[in-house]
C-alpha cells in the first residue's frame, strides 16, 4: 500500500509502498478513507510529543474506513463495517473504555459517510 511515512524525526516525510499489515489477535485491519492530518501530526513527526511513537511510523489519526480484516477472537465489528479510529492508534489503556475495550474502533451506521466518536 501507499503511504507517507516517517522515518526519521529529523527529516521529511517519505512517499512509497509499505507491506499491508496483517491483523494480530484482537486486531482488525482497516482500509483508511479518509484520516485527519493536524498539529499532532507535526509534533509526531518531529518527535516532540510527549508520547513519541516508534519509528518508522504512518501519520495520520482520527481516520475512517472499512473494515478489511478481522484478527483472531474479533467479535464486535466485521469486514467491511465502516469503522472510526481514535488518536494515533492506541489509548491510555487505563480508562473506562480502554479497559473494555470500546475505544479504538466505533462501528458507523452505513448511512453516515463520516464520523468520529470520542469517549471522554
Amino acid at each position: 500500500m501507499r503511504a507517507c511515512v516517517v522515518t526519521d524525526f529529523a527529516a521529511p516525510l517519505t512517499v512509497g509502498e509499505v507491506p499491508i499489515p496483517q491483523p494480530g489477535p484482537e486486531q482488525i485491519l482497516v482500509r483508511v478513507e479518509a484520516s485527519g492530518l493536524c498539529h499532532t501530526d507535526i509534533h509526531a513527526a518531529r518527535g516532540d510529543w510527549p508520547v513519541k511513537p516508534t519509528l518508522p511510523f504512518i501519520p495520520g489519526h482520527e481516520g475512517v474506513g472499512i473494515v478489511e480484516r478481522l484478527g483472531r477472537g474479533v467479535t464486535e465489528v466485521a469486514v467491511g463495517d465502516r469503522v472510526a479510529m481514535p488518536w494515533l492508534g492506541y489509548n491510555c489503556g487505563a480508562c473506562e473504555y480502554c479497559v473494555s475495550g470500546d475505544a479504538i474502533a466505533e462501528v458507523l451506521a452505513s448511512t453516515v459517510t463520516a464520523r468520529i466518536v470520542f469517549r471522554l
